[in-house]
């Protein structure tokens, strides 16, 4: 990735206003944390952490009652079908929730959401989400009702990428219970680009293997108390996934994720240039909290995930994901995640952790 001497004086400046207008825009969660939801992520994710379902379990590690897996922070205020349609029309299949309308683009006093805007205009209006960090200050427990507090902290120069030209834009989003207080702060940032006007659709590689099952609890995924102290050095067992397009569809829905990358195979293919369809970056923020979770047991409590994207896990592919401890600070330890699939490595983060006493 290098920084592109294309001249874009003129969208540069409109993009750096956006940034200065400092604004943030709230929005409140169309559901409390309920089971439901916890149940469709946690089947769909193969997570056996008994926590997210089982409120004895909860409570036999000092919960008082289940919690929401912290790295699901994000699927509470995604955006719904019909708010999605009207920022994504041009996506096939989303046209039904628009009532025969065409956004028009109008002003917005959402700094981020212009800043998308603009882009788009200005051809960049392919999406790819390419680091998530996430600190937790507590779980989320059922019954809470979240909002969201979104600001546009940044927007790259235009830089050349695997992808295609483009600008990384970063949002710090808050998240607080309703009774004001924080539950976790997001950084996210996504690469909106320009793919290649000269580059052919990739057609989709032949698959003659049967589709193996998804991951599920009963797939050798368990969640047990660690025999001893952890050591830096001690790694974690890998935990392979089979990714499907099962798999692929069903993380991104209980993600509450609706881009069309993640679902449809004939406009991944043309549109992005793409084999086929992928994995959501939600859905890999949460295999890497079950990666430090599975080894040390349901008592763990995540404090953050800071992780990046590289290559993507298309359908047909495996990944494999495993962690080392890098430091042990009394109840507390950090780890290093990676995960690899056939095109290399997918993800590289960083997650810290306390096992309580």
């Amino acid at each position: 990735m290098t920084t592109d001497t294309t001249d874009t004086a003129e969208l540069d400046a409109l993009l750096r206003d956006c940034v200065a207008r400092g604004t943030a825009s709230v929005v409140r969660a169309r559901h409390a944390v309920n089971l439901p939801m916890l149940d469709l992520w946690a089947d769909a994710l193969g997570d056996p952490n008994p926590v997210y379902r089982d409120a004895s379990a909860a409570a036999a590690t000092g919960r008082a009652g289940i919690v929401a897996p912290p790295t699901m922070i994000q699927a509470w205020t995604m955006p719904s079908l019909p708010a999605l349609a009207a920022t994504l029309s041009q996506v096939p299949g989303y046209a039904p929730y628009l009532d025969g309308e065409t956004p028009t683009g109008t002003a917005s006093d959402n700094p981020t959401a212009a800043a998308h805007r603009l882009l788009t205009a200005h051809g960049y209006a392919a999406r790819a989400a390419t680091r998530c960090r996430q600190e937790y200050h507590r779980e989320a427990r059922i019954g809470d009702h979240l909002t969201c507090e979104s600001a546009l902290t940044t927007v790259s120069a235009r830089k050349r990428t695997a992808l295609g030209p483009g600008y990384f834009v970063t949002t710090r989003m808050t998240f607080r219970d309703q009774d004001g207080a924080k539950v976790a702060t997001v950084d996210w940032t996504v690469l909106c680009f320009r793919t290649p006007e000269r580059q052919p659709p990739v057609a989709a590689a032949p698959d003659t293997r049967a589709e193996p099952p998804r991951p599920t609890t009963a797939s050798g995924r368990t969640c047990r108390p660690l025999t001893a102290a952890p050591q830096v050095g001690d790694r974690t067992p890998v935990t392979t996934i089979p990714i499907t397009p099962t798999f692929v569809i069903a993380t991104a829905f209980a993600t509450q994720d609706f881009y069309a990358a993640h679902h449809d195979a004939d406009w991944t293919r043309t549109s992005l240039h793409r084999p086929g369809i992928f994995t959501n970056i939600l859905a890999t923020t949460g295999l890497v909290g079950g990666v430090v979770t599975d080894w040390a047991g349901p008592a763990t409590r995540l404090l953050e995930v800071d992780l990046r994207l590289l290559a993507p896990n298309h359908t047909g592919d495996t990944l494999a994901l495993d962690g080392v401890v890098t430091a042990v600070r009394g109840n507390d330890l950090e780890l290093r995640v990676t995960g690899t699939n056939s095109l290399g490595p997918h993800v590289q983060a960083g997650v810290r952790a306390h096992l309580p006493a």
